[in-house]
């Protein structure tokens, strides 16, 4: 263990002991008892925009009373263009509101690595309202995290993504793999960029490891994140785990046979520029 590892230990150990995780709602921080269902108090449970109704097929997004189909605005836009995104479906828990920002930041940038596994939860649950368990027990071959750059990884002392990831397979009995992709460079902070600078800014930021190739050929994927919102990086990793040489004649491998993906939070319905 590094020395920095272990200062982090200690720091986490210590914000334990002060603060104990099961007492603390984890989106406003209100003392609850243990019997809370997701750690939420009362008031931010009814707070969450919990995705119950209508939502898109495509991407998982609530569908708005003016969405006469069964797709969201961003996608019927896309479909119509003919540049529909490259994962077959999407789901998310709830909408991108101000007590889900409030979990997703206390996980990333408040040091409570205890979330995750809690979100990981709320994940499996969303997928029981789909499916019945011994179902989606058969779904998939492998899930997955969203990568991060090791050097934010270093920072943050975790992948919020994995620590999702890890809690949502252990409940649905699926095989889970942390180590079939990669982060290949860093990229600029997603947040204030357009559509079409979000995908140029994660272009080539993704690979797949040599050695899992052969996992990934013909296998049913699902992807883990904490958050989808243009999803210009759910994408371009899709693109690639579908297509892993990118057009390279002489092939090794071929791609995933499908890739689908489940976020705890699904953003606003995007309007994607022609």
């Amino acid at each position: 263990m590094s020395k920095r590892d272990w200062l982090r230990k200690i720091e986490n150990e210590m914000l334990d002991l002060v603060y104990p995780p099961g007492l603390y709602c984890i989106s406003c921080g209100k003392i609850i008892d243990d019997s809370r269902t997701y750690r939420l108090c009362n008031d931010c449970m009814k707070s969450m925009n919990w995705i119950t109704d209508r939502h898109c097929g495509k991407c998982g997004r609530p569908l708005a009373d003016t969405d006469p189909g069964n797709l969201c605005f961003g996608c019927s836009q896309r479909e119509a263009a003919g540049r529909m995104f490259s994962f077959d479906k999407g789901y998310a828990c709830a909408g991108y509101g101000s007590c889900e920002q409030a979990v997703i930041f206390a996980l990333k940038y408040g040091s409570r690595a205890d979330i995750g596994d809690t979100l990981g939860e709320i994940l499996y649950d969303r997928m029981l309202a789909e499916y019945e368990a011994d179902e989606l027990d058969g779904m998939y071959d492998i899930v997955m995290p969203v990568p991060v750059h090791s050097e934010k990884k270093g920072i943050r002392g975790f992948n919020q993504a994995d620590l999702i990831g890890k809690g949502f397979a252990e409940r649905a009995g699926l095989h889970y793999d942390p180590n079939v992709l990669i982060r290949r460079r860093k990229t600029l902070p997603m947040k204030g960029l357009g559509p079409e600078e979000r995908r140029e800014n994660i272009c080539g930021a993704f690979s797949i490891r040599q050695r899992k190739l052969s996992m990934v050929e013909g296998a049913r994927i699902l992807l883990i994140d904490d958050i989808f919102t243009t999803g210009a990086t759910i994408d371009e990793i899709a693109g690639i785990l579908k297509d892993p040489w990118n057009d390279d004649e002489d092939r090794m491998h071929n791609g995933a046979a499908r890739v689908d993906f489940l976020a705890f939070a699904g953003g606003a319905d995007i309007i994607v520029p022609a």
